[in-house]
């Protein structure tokens, strides 16, 4: 689900600007001015667009720069992913209104950013798993970035740390010590 570039499939004259979406919706956020009802057809509509292209459901509803966990927009979605069956990946620690989520909303019970930046190495990522470990959550979604660099890429901020994190998880050494912790690899369909 992205709001934060490109150009939306639904008209969104209230997020857009010269017909294109960008960074400036954390400021409408902040001025609690994001259109809702545009949000919320624009969600449909991507959603649509990928059963059309892909053939299937998505695996589970998140967003470019988790924008979908701004509390006005975290309802939306929440209720949009429930309505269709499908999980959605939420970061907790910002989530205030956990109470408010749909009850057959499907999701990971732990998520963590902290795979991320200069640092990257097999024992940040066993910690992560150790920290969710000692939470007692059954499941956990590691966010990360890998990557090979090309021209796209390039032009990222993130660029070259992918390269790391690319290393780091295809390794032999971490997948053996991911099996001796008692994970296994999942997806959002296990939720």
């Amino acid at each position: 689900f992205v709001l934060t570039m490109g150009k939306p499939l639904t008209a969104m004259p209230g997020l857009t600007r010269d017909g294109v979406l960008g960074k400036w919706i954390w400021q409408l956020a902040e001025e609690d001015a994001l259109p809702l009802e545009e949000i919320t057809q624009e969600l449909a509509s991507q959603y649509l667009r990928f059963i059309e292209l892909f053939g299937s459901k998505p695996t589970h509803l998140d967003s470019h720069h988790h924008v979908h966990m701004f509390p006005q927009i975290v309802p939306i979605v929440a209720r949009f992913a429930a309505e269709e069956g499908i999980a959605l990946r939420i970061d907790r620690q910002p989530l205030s209104n956990a109470g408010d989520l749909p009850a057959n909303l499907r999701s990971s019970h732990g998520f963590s950013s902290a795979f991320y930046g200069e640092e990257i190495s097999e024992a940040l990522f066993l910690q992560v798993l150790d920290d969710s470990s000692h939470r007692g959550e059954r499941s956990l979604e590691v966010m990360c970035h890998p990557a090979f660099v090309d021209n796209t890429i390039r032009q990222s901020a993130y660029c070259f740390p992918r390269l790391t994190e690319l290393e780091v998880l295809t390794s032999a050494s971490l997948k053996y010590a991911i099996a001796e912790r008692g994970y296994r690899l999942g997806s959002y369909l296990d939720v």
